[in-house]
């Protein structure tokens, strides 16, 4: 089945140049909450790993269901996470009235962010071992998601610690040229359509695709990653705090295209 993952929960010690961050003066981080969807299709560990990383971050979470999307009860919500496992229940149980709401939702201000098999479910299309899907897709990320990324893992393996290259001429990356470990685990690159503004803010190191973007959907932001950054701790965390507080406009230069 495409997009499905299985975890087990690993200790990564992250080696790269510090990465320095703050939000604008004053601001309180805990004012905004983050929806982590939790229902079928996110894997539990994925989703605990993210909570934890958004509360270390300062933000303040909310556990979502796909019940909370369909009957859009998500206006409260400054951004909404999908975590990596497997993208065919994001699709199935988030209905059409359902992923018409979010869509509307990002369009009107909130930050979708989304993991591997988040994603996947976010982009127009998914290319998932060598099949492109587009039925049920949500849509918000203009272009596609591709896994499992090739090239990545030695000898064909579905799991490493990948190296990701910040784009250190994008506000997120404060000026530091930063190699960033990551958690791979059959994850996706993207690959955004080149007609749409793209910010590409991490590409794999190895191969040069795209995977960490952002993309404008309407007034709110489409923030993706195809590895798992949930898993790494404080130097991968404080690189990605600052691409969710970019993406709410809390840093200089947010909003602006590279």
């Amino acid at each position: 089945m495409r997009g499905v993952q299985h975890f087990t929960i690993l200790v990564v010690t992250a080696v790269c140049l510090l990465v320095t961050w703050s939000a604008a003066a004053g601001e309180d981080t805990s004012t905004y909450l983050i929806g982590v969807y939790v229902d079928e299709g996110a894997h539990p560990s994925c989703s605990g790993a993210a909570i934890n990383m958004f509360r270390w971050m300062g933000f303040s979470t909310r556990r979502i269901v796909a019940a909370d999307v369909n009957g859009g009860s998500i206006d409260d919500l400054a951004a909404i996470y999908f975590p990596g496992g497997d993208s065919p229940p994001y699709i199935d149980r988030i209905t059409g009235a359902g992923k018409a709401w979010l869509r509307a939702a990002v369009a009107d201000g909130m930050v979708y962010i989304g993991t591997c098999a988040g994603a996947m479910f976010a982009a127009e299309v998914q290319v998932w071992e060598g099949v492109r899907y587009t039925a049920g897709q949500l849509g918000v990320f203009r272009g596609e998601a591709v896994g499992p990324a090739p090239g990545i893992c030695p000898d064909g393996e579905e799991t490493c610690v990948v190296a990701l290259v910040a784009n250190a001429e994008h506000p997120v990356a404060a000026d530091a040229a930063s190699s960033l470990l990551v958690r791979y685990y059959n994850s996706p690159y993207l690959r955004a359509d080149p007609e749409a503004e793209t910010d590409i803010l991490a590409t794999y190191a190895g191969t040069g695709e795209q995977a960490i973007v952002a993309q404008r959907h309407g007034d709110g932001w489409v923030l993706l990653t195809g590895p798992h950054p949930e898993w790494e701790g404080d130097i991968t965390w404080s690189f990605v705090k600052r691409c969710v507080l970019w993406s709410l406009g809390l840093l200089d230069g947010a909003g602006e295209q590279e």
